[in-house]
């Protein structure tokens, strides 16, 4: 009896450690380090080989995937899809109208974004906390945006972004994980906004080398840029009296793009993460260092930066 229970013992301790290392059973990820890289766009072209029934979309999708579960939950709340509509109108996907973005990276190109992107921040910006970072790739929703979470931060770019500036994505939303970590908590308003994406603005034009101020905003260009460096004034007299905003008109007519914005009449779109931009330098310009920055709210950054005055 006594050689039974030493026997049984030894297979627990010995069957315990595999419990405990299980290997990654998602084919759709890989993982890193200190994270994963999530390829959910793979899951949705294995709908589109499916029934392309609604049951389908949530088995393989929504269900097999929160991330997807959250960029379908925000593109609801910025209602760029419809509850009722979306259900019919995935069953009219086609396969070939989405074939070019299953072949746009390999695992190699993905590695080097992720990798690279974290250890150029770093420098600029040591990290504070030792969170899990997760990429996650998507379709058939649009947008990019980061989620800081308490045991993780999950970025999301979607695969209909252009290639050419998912570097830059990359390095902007990271820039708000850099920024997020140290910022002391306080509610949602238009100065709070803009200190953020002026912050990832900054950081994304020191932590790429050789881009221009001009192309470090994402998906603005370089003629709304040089509009806002010509009508700067113009733009601080709207923002100035909006900045403790906190309705969703904040975003409408100063920090979103596409069909959603509407910034003020003649204004260019993301004036404010322009503002924000020369709100951060002007900070640095006086000496401030960025983790002292970083660790100031909204209010005390502007004020330090004098930029309305």
């Amino acid at each position: 009896m006594k050689n039974k229970l030493i026997i049984l013992f030894w297979t627990l301790v010995l069957l315990f450690p595999l419990g405990c290392n299980k290997p990654n059973t998602d084919p759709y990820s890989i993982q890193k380090e200190n994270g994963k890289i999530i390829l959910a766009y793979k899951a949705f072209g294995d709908f589109l080989n499916s029934d392309k029934s609604w049951e389908s979309y949530k088995a393989l999708l929504l269900d097999a995937y929160p991330e997807v579960q959250e960029v379908h939950k925000r593109q609801l709340e910025w209602g760029v899809i419809d509850s009722v509509k979306f259900p019919n109108e995935v069953s009219k996907y086609k396969p070939e109208d989405f074939e070019s973005y299953f072949s746009q990276y390999d695992n190699k190109t993905l590695n080097y974004l992720y990798d690279s992107i974290i250890q150029k921040s770093h420098t600029i910006l040591a990290p504070v906390t030792d969170k899990q970072v997760d990429l996650c790739f998507f379709l058939p929703y649009g947008s990019c945006f980061v989620v800081p979470e308490t045991d993780k931060n999950t970025i999301y770019i979607s695969m209909l972004i252009n290639p050419a500036e998912v570097e830059k994505i990359m390095a902007h939303e990271y820039g708000h994980v850099l920024h997020f970590e140290r910022r002391p908590e306080e509610p949602l308003t238009l100065k709070r906004e803009i200190v953020a994406e002026g912050m990832a603005v900054y950081l994304t034009n020191q932590i790429i080398k050789n881009i221009k101020v001009s192309n470090s905003i994402p998906f603005m260009s370089e003629n709304s840029f040089d509009w806002c460096m010509e009508n700067e004034q113009t733009i601080k007299d709207s923002i100035q009296p909006e900045l403790n905003d906190t309705t969703m008109q904040l975003f409408i007519r100063y920090i979103s793009d596409g069909s959603f914005a509407k910034p003020p009449e003649g204004f260019v779109q993301k004036t404010g993460y322009f503002t924000g931009y020369r709100i951060i330098e002007a900070c640095v310009n006086q000496g401030m260092l960025l983790e002292e920055i970083c660790s100031l709210d909204a209010e005390t950054v502007i004020s330090k930066s004098n930029y309305f005055h």
